[in-house]
């Protein structure tokens, strides 16, 4: 898609779309395909899904800052809402479309065995750090595999990240 054709239908289109940014090598793309059908299916007529061949677009994914693929922004009257890069759950998918659909940020939310890979590494550095001495660093590096594993649900990190997230569009804009 060229980038004018793109900017036209930010611009034109008064309700919420979901831009998929994709290509057909890509694993992690082929893996949401499922997904992203389903919620077409569960979200038709309220939020539109566009695809986009990345291979075919590279001037349109350089003006949106596209570094990766699979990825997905959520617009809605004409703005950007939310942004998402790296494969996705079912329930991950349908609350990107979710939000989109409610104009709200996006929060990806870890699953079960997610959380697990990110608390066995902290529950490892923790030993690690109090037979050892203790060696603070490796209590610090479990602090932060630990807070990795709960930043989702965490009420303070919401509220912060979305004040930075809005400072960053605002100095950006300017």
């Amino acid at each position: 898609m060229k980038r004018s054709a793109f900017e036209t239908k930010v611009k034109n289109n008064k309700g919420p779309f979901v831009a998929e940014f994709w290509a057909p090598w890509c694993g992690p793309c082929k893996m949401m395909a499922p997904h992203l059908a389903k919620a077409e299916n569960e979200y038709k007529g309220k939020v539109e899904l566009l695809k986009i061949n990345a291979d075919e677009s590279a001037e349109l994914l350089s003006a949106l800052g596209i570094r990766g693929i699979p990825t997905m922004i959520g617009y809605n009257h004409g703005r950007e809402v939310a942004r998402i890069t790296g494969a996705m759950t079912l329930a991950n998918v349908m609350a990107f479309f979710a939000s989109t659909q409610e104009s709200k940020a996006f929060s990806r939310h870890l699953s079960l065995v997610e959380r697990l890979l990110r608390i066995i590494p902290a529950l490892f550095f923790f030993y690690l750090g109090a037979v050892s001495g203790p060696a603070y660093w490796m209590l610090a590096v479990g602090v932060v595999f630990l807070f990795l594993s709960v930043y989702d649900r965490c009420p303070l990190y919401k509220a912060i990240s979305g004040q930075i997230k809005n400072w960053a569009k605002r100095e950006g804009s300017s």
